[in-house]
């Protein structure tokens, strides 16, 4: 080996072994950089931890409220140098001006009741062993709060727990306040979460569109589990009872009104795999029924100034779950609204059976009615299909049948169909067979008569109290129509799909706030405006 190529292997050796030195170098302080920050965090969470603890009054220091107060004098003097800025600029800044004090009185409020909080388990209510304290931030309204929390183990239960949590309203994991918990929830049963989000953002309110999806989902768990177990009640005579209203007995008789129906929702619980699946066979079928019931007392149906009718008081059920998920639930509602005191059970539908067939079990009593309208349309369909739509011959045909309808003349209509049938084509015969069972099936449902002359005898004057009474019962569902036109408005838009599991979830909380019972699930909240048709 030469000399000189001998020098530059040296070189390169020497070379390598600095920029090793180096990078152990500059690894070391690193590292001791990070223990110095991790040292200087524990310290300041204990500063933090102690300052909590010893936390008496939730108040803001005298040099806060001064520097509040200086903030807020310097938005309002700048916003005065602005002639084109109005009342709702003044409004903004006072709201961004009390964020940062409101937040800190919350925090401190939440830690003075955290720290009154006695560590005991709340199921056994035994003094919990092995006691320590750990921070927990949530976002609130406010912004993050940060509180400082017991917890211990459960000898008798062998569970960790935070009393504090339960006192102060956090669920298990739970990464926002009752009060966002809420507002998420309500945004989203109104709304896509795109759109929530922006709506939050007016409010003042920094939620991503994800929190507000995952938020309201997982309320909308918590609602349905407070559904089940109120639907327990039904369990026991005993509970049947106490699910009755609180008021007690009505000062006078009233008629209990219940209308049901279904529509259909787009589902696609198969993401990716749509193609695989129907090549194996299987037959996925992306709409699927909701099952929908409102339950009122005829007296609390009435009209407006403008003579619109209204509905002052109903209860609402809407559910993925089948008919007698639909059943049961409308069987508690029904008892919320009356049924046990109720003089008589009014029952309408369109004449789907499965409505009739599940009557069986829970309202066996009631009495069953047709809607009326959609008997008319029935009809209408016949006299289409003899004369063509919109003819002078189909009006002819068809009028004396709805006259014939109306005076609880339906034998005569099946009459009618049943001679007219031979003598069509074949095609037609099965469409006017099919017409004969409808009108054959629900004849005992078609009582019309009494309700429309007692209707007339108000308009002329000449009424007795029972006719006032019967001319304010209902001849068509036109109060179960708007319901489902309601729940339609966020379930059933354009492009839409949705899981089973997302779209019971918040059906759920949209049921509570509908049925104006939005503060089982969130105490804090005031009961919700009556939700009107």
């Amino acid at each position: 080996m030469s000399p000189s190529t001998d020098s530059h292997s040296t070189a390169t050796v020497s070379g390598k072994t600095r920029r090793a030195h180096h990078t152990v170098r500059k690894a070391r302080r690193v590292a001791h950089a990070q223990n110095q920050r991790l040292t200087q965090d524990i310290l300041a969470a204990g500063l933090e931890r102690q300052a909590a603890l010893a936390l008496e009054h939730a108040a803001l220091t005298d040099a806060e409220i001064a520097a509040w107060l200086k903030d807020l004098h310097a938005r309002l003097d700048l916003i005065q140098q602005h002639p084109e800025q109005n009342l709702g600029h003044i409004e903004e800044q006072l709201a961004r001006a009390t964020q940062e004090p409101l937040r800190l009185l919350a925090q401190r409020a939440a830690q003075r009741k955290s720290n009154a909080t006695p560590c005991r388990c709340r199921e056994c209510q035994v003094e919990l062993h092995d006691q320590k304290r750990v921070s927990r931030t949530v976002h609130s309204r406010f912004g993050p709060l940060t509180i400082w929390r017991p917890y211990g183990f459960c000898p008798r239960c062998e569970q960790w727990h935070f009393p504090a949590d339960y006192v102060l309203g956090l669920q298990k994991k739970a990464p926002a306040s009752p009060y966002l918990q809420e507002i998420s929830a309500l945004l989203v049963t109104k709304m896509p979460p795109q759109q929530a989000q922006a709506v939050a953002a007016r409010l003042g309110l920094d939620l991503s569109r994800c929190f507000l999806h995952d938020e309201a989902h997982r309320q909308g768990l918590r609602a349905q589990a407070a559904r089940t177990q109120s639907l327990a009640q039904l369990d026991t005579w005993e509970s049947l009872q106490r699910a009755g209203p609180p008021e007690g007995p009505p000062s006078a008789p009233f008629t209990l009104v219940i209308e049901i129906d279904a529509w259909n929702i787009r589902e696609r619980d198969h993401w990716g795999q749509t193609a695989t699946l129907r090549a194996q066979g299987q037959d996925l079928s992306r709409w699927h029924w909701v099952y929908v019931g409102t339950v009122f007392r005829l007296d609390h149906r009435g009209q407006t100034t403008g003579l619109r009718p209204i509905i002052s008081q109903r209860g609402y059920v809407a559910t993925r779950l089948g008919i007698e998920a639909l059943m049961r639930q409308l069987y508690r509602e029904a008892l919320a609204r009356g049924l046990g005191q109720a003089e008589r059970v009014l029952v309408l539908a369109d004449g789907a059976v499965w409505i009739w067939n599940a009557l069986g079990d829970r309202f066996p009593q009631a009495q069953q009615r047709l809607d009326l309208w959609h008997v008319d349309e029935h009809l209408w369909e016949v006299a289409h299909d003899l004369y063509g739509r919109g003819t002078p011959e189909a009006r002819t045909w068809v009028e004396p049948l709805l006259q014939a309808v109306r005076n609880d003349q339906s034998g005569h209509v099946i009459q009618t169909l049943t001679q007219l049938q031979p003598r069509l084509q074949d095609a037609l015969q099965k469409k006017i067979q099919t017409q004969i069972a409808y009108f054959q099936n629900n004849e005992n449902r078609m009582k019309y008569k009494a309700v429309i002359d007692a209707r007339q005898a108000c308009q002329d004057g000449t009424a007795t109290n029972a006719q006032r009474d019967l001319a304010q019962q209902p001849l068509g569902t036109g109060a179960i129509e708007s319901t489902c036109r309601q729940y339609q408005v966020r379930f059933k838009r354009t492009g839409q799909f949705w899981t089973q599991t997302g779209d019971e979830a918040l059906m759920c909380l949209e049921t509570y706030w509908r049925n104006d019972r939005w503060s089982v699930l969130y105490p804090h909240a005031q009961p919700s405006p009556a939700i009107l048709n």
